[in-house]
């Protein structure tokens, strides 16, 4: 009698120990963007020691190989395998992204941190999944190719380098990124990252008492993902609070960690005659308590610093900060609850005698992408700042993919549920490789993360296994 596939993989719990265990070997170093040297290591060691592969590295360490087709199977769909090695690192509790290595515990039936950090699930448990499968030796599939790219949260920047060699020969590509199972994405965002600056203009301090402002506790989470959401942003928060403080001067304000992860924290030192009134705070802070239940605000006094902000300074920073857009701009019209367009504010800080402050524009369209980048450039104009911008194109969508046709049947054999074929308002790198191979059929799939980009990101361990027969089932019919 013909077994399974799940019988053949040993079982759902066989399935999770194996994939979480692969994982957990992809994450013993630390990988932040352009710091996955290491990882690229293991990465590779696992290619060339288990699988018996022979890895190719680029010069940013994007890794490649080659698999030959089980015998009989040499005449399918040549397949791409595709997932990144970094990962955002949200931090929290003196964690050093550049050098901790993440935590990983399972708590309550999720694979998570140990809440000092994001867990890097994203992209790790999806090529954790790809290699721990074909491990097995258990699944027959066609001629594979499977690449593994760097620097992908930080504007697809390895797939930018990925020789277009590489990616030759192909007929498919399944990007692993996905995030949602139950869903074959077709296209995603543009995505534009604009970092801007202005030189801090400073005076003497006043003889007054110094208070820091803090707000925590905020979800943050992934800013194309988790946009809609209605969460709130610490930095417009003080921004917007700090703006109407009677007689308060700055001394530093920062929050945030990346252009694309929404803040979950924010603070500012001000001096002022008393004790800053936190009401109208908490009243803006009321308006969240639904969608951030933790966002709290708290001040307490401090040392007082040297020197704060010049008042021509402050103006222009808390004009520029209050007039930046954040959240969804607009929905998506080819994909009904999707979102279209949208801005994060995702960080700033002062740096090297600047203020900087880091925004994401998402847009499916171009025209929704031009009105925000021309609405943020004409702000910093007006308010001294300059900019410096990277960006990669959209992936257009088409629901009549056929490799996401592919992906459908396979998960309605397997579930008797079909899949959600749907466009998704990230960023992904086949909408870098479409200009590479023109011909390449591209699709995304990807397991269950929650709250990516986040100290909260998890990973329920339970639909694991749902997700790897869902890439062995797809081999398979290819």
């Amino acid at each position: 009698m013909n077994m399974t596939l799940l019988e053949r993989l040993g079982g759902r719990q066989t399935i999770i120990q194996g994939v979480e265990a692969t994982f957990r070997l992809l994450s013993r170093h630390p990988h932040p963007s352009h710091r996955e040297e290491a990882t690229c290591g293991d990465y590779a060691a696992f290619l060339r020691e288990v699988l018996g592969a022979e890895p190719v590295e680029d010069g940013v360490h994007n890794l490649m190989c080659t698999l030959p087709a089980t015998p009989g199977r040499e005449g399918r769909p040549r397949l791409i395998l595709q997932g990144h090695m970094d990962m955002v690192c949200a931090c929290a509790h003196g964690f050093r992204p550049e050098d901790d290595t993440v935590n990983i515990v399972v708590r309550d039936g999720f694979l998570c941190s140990d809440g000092r950090s994001s867990l890097g699930a994203d992209n790790g448990l999806g090529n954790a999944a790809v290699l721990w499968l074909l491990s097995t030796g258990q699944v027959a599939h066609g001629p594979l190719k499977l690449l593994f790219t760097t620097a992908e949260e930080v504007g697809l920047a390895g797939a930018k380098e990925v020789d277009p060699a590489w990616l030759s020969g192909g007929d498919c590509l399944l990007n692993t990124d996905g995030f949602h199972l139950g869903r074959a994405i077709v296209g995603s965002a543009g995505g534009r990252r604009e970092t801007w600056s202005r030189r801090e203009e400073t005076e003497p301090a006043p003889n007054l008492p110094a208070w820091r402002i803090t707000l925590t506790g905020g979800l943050g989470g992934h800013s194309g993902d988790d946009i809609h959401r209605g969460r709130g942003n610490p930095i417009k928060l003080l921004a917007g609070y700090l703006a109407g403080l009677p007689g308060g001067q700055i001394a530093a304000l920062s929050g945030g960690i990346a252009h694309n992860a929404i803040p979950a924290s924010g603070e500012a030192v001000v001096f002022a005659p008393k004790e800053p009134d936190l009401s109208l705070l908490e009243e803006a802070l009321s308006l969240y308590r639904e969608a951030d239940p933790g966002l709290r605000a708290e001040c307490v006094p401090v040392q007082a610093p040297e020197r704060v902000w010049s008042p021509s300074f402050q103006a222009h920073a808390l004009a520029f900060l209050n007039g930046l857009y954040h959240g969804v701009y607009a929905m998506d019209p080819a994909f009904p609850g999707v979102v279209g367009a949208s801005a994060n504010l995702g960080r700033a800080e002062t740096a090297e005698g600047a203020f900087r402050v880091c925004t994401f524009l998402r847009a499916a369209r171009q025209a929704e992408e031009d009105e925000l980048a021309a609405r943020h450039q004409a702000l910093a104009q007006a308010h001294g700042f300059a900019g410096a911008v990277t960006g990669y194109p959209g992936w257009p969508g088409d629901r009549n993919n056929p490799l996401a046709g592919v992906l459908d049947r396979v998960w309605r054999q397997q579930t008797g549920r079909g899949l959600e074929i749907s466009a998704v308002h990230v960023g992904l790198e086949p909408s870098v490789f479409q200009a590479k191979a023109p011909g390449l059929v591209m699709a995304s799939t990807g397991p269950d993360i929650l709250d990516a980009h986040s100290v909260d990101e998890r990973a329920p361990l339970d639909t694991i296994p749902d997700y790897v027969l869902l890439l062995a089932g797809t081999l398979e019919a290819l």
